[in-house]
């Protein structure tokens, strides 16, 4: 490994490749061209256009670039090196598609396996023989991780890269905390663990960008569970974040992100991806309990029967899986009220901080950026020595009420960059957002005391196709692939040129604003 490369803090450079929006269906996703980097290794039946992609995306970053077409080439090879440990984070959210928005395919809902294995070729090429690769995830409390690992045919991609890389130790864990199980969308059980010596609280303290809302007194929340370990995480002089050591001590962390809107969050990508990396979600700040009209930004304000409603779901978040009875009387009892006064579906849709007006996930996003980039022994490093590169996989990417439920749009891209932010301010414009408008973006570029990058959004350099642009130029050239926001987005974070193609739309947002 060289010393030369720049930190991730201060790369400008975002790698865009167009391919068929496709994925091979056959694990391990072997490349469907013979490579001059792997000498000997047989091609396989089924095009593939995400290895294609992947392998592309690393040679617009100018990695290792004067060995590219030969059989040297190594790209990784700058970023790690033998005997060091790869962290591998992809998109393993759920294992199936909740049908929301009416589509229950999964192309669009997780990081695909072939853009995996094409990662884990590079990082095995890279450690030489010697290291260590770990695939992690922190899914939802509901996902059935063998069913995730089967959906994206992981065991068969290890399996095949422990035969190909004697010597270098795979593994893959589902760092979660809490796992739960429903009965017709209601809780029934749910297990609690208590974080082993593996897992490190990484303290913001009164650098967290959630303190600026404690000046006045509120309550935090996440969707679906109690307050009480939210409570002792987050207070005016402490707010930690709970990571897996490894994560926190591996010499390189590939990000793997799939490009999808967000509820919550506007958008889903190379920043929001890190979110998974905690043991238990609800050290995760989603939202402030209650309505703009009583301090809160958890949904719009909506009248009596709204704050009732929303209050039966608290109680019966309080309650989890000890009363399930009740968790189902509080549902029926709000769908009862719905149909009672005529209130429609998507406006309860826009609750538990699913709308534009979320003042406190984008915080929780960058927050938990800075504690895996920053974060050592429980603190923070002045400066990062940590080194990170994502590859968003945007093949198929989803929409509409996504990330649990999303369409599936055929963007045919896949994005790479050593600076998260910089990728996402790209991917946020390709899908035919407002980067200014979705908070997490906006604000990512203020930061002072440990940055996300050290240069702004007029010095991102898009390379590959087209060519070589500016981002301005990016938004200007039409070469966006319009992505639906979720209901609580619609006609607040398109480009002008996408919403004109929808139709008028009242008044704009400011970023954050609550």
């Amino acid at each position: 490994m060289t010393s030369s490369v720049p930190s991730w803090v201060d790369d400008p450079l975002v790698a865009l490749v167009r391919e068929r929006p496709a994925y091979p269906s056959r694990p391990p996703f072997p490349p469907s061209e013979a490579l001059p980097e792997w000498p000997g290794m047989r091609p396989g039946s089924e095009d593939n256009p995400a290895y294609r992609a992947v392998r592309q995306a690393l040679r617009h970053l100018g990695l290792d670039s004067a060995r590219f077409g030969s059989a040297e080439w190594n790209p990784l090879g700058e970023l790690v090196g033998p005997g060091e440990t790869v962290a591998i984070k992809p998109n393993f959210v759920r294992h199936a598609n909740l049908g929301g928005s009416g589509s229950r395919d999964t192309d669009c809902l997780v990081t695909h396996g072939s853009v995996v294995r094409a990662a884990i070729d590079y990082a095995a090429r890279a450690l030489a023989g010697r290291g260590r690769i770990l695939v992690a995830e922190c899914p939802l409390q509901g996902a059935r991780w063998t069913e995730v690992v089967r959906l994206v045919g992981l065991d068969a991609v290890l399996d095949d890269a422990r035969r190909r890389f004697p010597g270098v130790e795979f593994a893959a864990r589902d760092y979660r905390l809490t796992r739960s199980r429903s009965v017709a969308g209601i809780m029934v059980r749910r297990t609690d663990d208590a974080p082993p010596g593996e897992y490190v609280e990484v303290d913001l303290g009164r650098d967290s960008l959630l303190v600026p809302l404690m000046s006045r007194p509120c309550a935090f929340g996440v969707s679906k569970y109690p307050r009480h370990r939210m409570e002792r995480s987050h207070r005016p002089d402490r707010n930690c974040y709970l990571i897996p050591r490894a994560l926190l001590e591996a010499d390189l962390f590939l990000n793997l992100p799939k490009l999808k809107s967000h509820q919550k969050a506007g958008l889903t990508c190379a920043l929001k991806n890190l979110v998974g990396v905690n043991g238990h979600k609800d050290y995760l700040p989603h939202f402030r309990f209650g309505s703009p009209a009583t301090g809160g930004d958890e949904y719009p304000d909506g009248g009596a029967l709204w704050e009732l409603y929303w209050r039966l779901s608290h109680r019966a978040w309080e309650n989890g899986a000890a009363a399930p009875a009740f968790r189902a009387a509080a549902s029926a009892c709000g769908q009862v009220l719905r149909r009672i006064f005529r209130v429609p579906r998507s406006a309860f849709a826009q609750g538990g901080g699913s709308w534009h007006r979320n003042d406190t996930l984008w915080r929780t996003i960058l927050d938990v950026n800075r504690a895996l980039l920053y974060g050592h022994d429980g603190g923070l490093l002045e400066r990062t020595r940590r080194r990170h590169l994502a590859i968003a996989d945007g093949l198929v990417g989803g929409d509409h009420e996504s990330p649990l439920s999303p369409a599936p749009v055929p963007a045919g891209v896949v994005l790479a960059a050593r600076n998260p932010v910089a990728l996402d301010t790209v991917a946020a414009t390709l899908m035919g957002f407002d980067w200014r408008a979705i908070p997490q973006l906006a604000h990512a570029w203020e930061i002072a005391r440990w940055p996300l990058a050290a240069f702004g959004p007029d010095g991102i350099t898009v390379r590959g196709c087209p060519p070589f642009v500016r981002l301005e130029e990016l938004a200007a050239a039409d070469a966006f692939v319009p992505f639906e926001a979720s209901c609580g987005w619609k006609g607040w974070v398109e480009l002008a040129r996408a919403r004109e193609a929808a139709g008028p739309v009242s008044g704009r947002p400011r970023a954050g604003g609550a």
